[in-house]
């Protein structure tokens, strides 16, 4: 089921294939401009080491939404710095938020790493609700330090994704003025897998070669809870509009801590995991492996022949 040639019509090799990015969470001080060339640029490193020489800089659009979740609020908390605001969103969390985040954030921690933060005596994160206190210290031991506010503040993202309708509509109107005709593949990274599953689901009737998913949380509870139909495309393997749907994970990156997606649609080719070694949920160190590079190229195998 990994290659849906009965679903998805033929189309011949015509050229540079037309691929658009669609961006992780984080990014809300950024812009298109300064994403995509660093995109482009790891993905062709990618493709590089998988074919074993030269090739042209990929045809890549990207799809920016960043701007959606720059922060409200007055500007002298904003000018705080790093140390000042980093974790202050979570003093502000409602009861909703609270609980899906800090269930989604026990996902990413065994029981007995919950134990043994749970134990040691609080020096961290002691402002912060009581229920979130002991899974970012465990988070914190398991990841790096700050990396449980980090990650959390990445899923929030989602999040908001996926329960704000305003915000979801203009992600996704977004995404669909960005994608041409001619697309062949979509690749996600993060908050961004779940926005081209979206794509996806919406719209049945554009066919692709390829949906690339990197650091992906489509397997986390809180996710899929939320997701208007988590089961689209998983009764037959794969959504019918999709030919190959290839997955990449860093086995430390908590964002995809739920491990292989081909456990909720059997047809995804989860392929061998990669190491990102100290920045686990990096895009470009992602793009940059030889396996991300072996994905694309044998889905659109005419990329290794510029």
């Amino acid at each position: 089921m990994k290659n849906r040639m009965d679903k998805v019509e033929q189309r011949p090799s015509r050229g540079p294939s037309t691929m658009v990015a669609l961006h992780g969470v984080g990014n809300q001080q950024k812009g298109p401009r300064q994403l995509a060339p660093l995109w482009q640029a790891a993905l062709q490193d990618g493709l590089e080491f998988a074919c074993g020489h030269r090739v042209a800089p990929p045809v890549l659009e990207l799809a920016f939404y960043g701007h959606l979740f720059l922060p409200d609020g007055d500007l002298a908390s904003a000018r705080k710095g790093p140390a000042g605001d980093r974790g202050d969103w979570l003093l502000q969390l409602d009861q909703a938020e609270l609980e899906d985040l800090a269930a989604a954030a026990a996902e990413m921690v065994s029981d007995e790493e919950l134990a043994q933060a749970g134990a040691e005596e609080a020096k961290a994160h002691t402002r912060v609700p009581r229920p979130l206190q002991v899974v970012l210290r465990a988070m914190d031991r398991r990841f790096g330090p700050s990396a449980g506010v980090l990650h959390l503040g990445e899923l929030r993202q989602v999040r908001r994704y996926l329960t704000e309708p305003e915000t979801k509509a203009q992600v996704d109107e977004i995404v669909r003025a960005a994608v041409p005709q001619d697309c062949r593949a979509l690749i996600g990274h993060s908050l961004g897998t779940v926005v081209a599953f979206e794509y996806v689901r919406q719209n049945p009737d554009h066919p692709l070669d390829l949906l690339l998913t990197l650091g992906s949380p489509l397997g986390l509870r809180m996710v899929r809870r939320l997701m208007p139909d988590p089961q689209y495309g998983a009764s037959t393997g794969l959504p019918p509009n999709v030919r190959t749907w290839a997955n990449i994970r860093d086995p430390r990156d908590p964002v995809a801590c739920a491990g292989d997606l081909g456990r909720w649609w059997p047809g995804v080719d989860d392929r061998p995991p990669v190491d990102n070694q100290g920045d686990a949920h990096s895009v470009e160190r992602y793009l940059g492996k030889r396996e991300t590079g072996a994905a694309v190229l044998a889905a659109l195998p005419g990329l290794a022949d510029v």
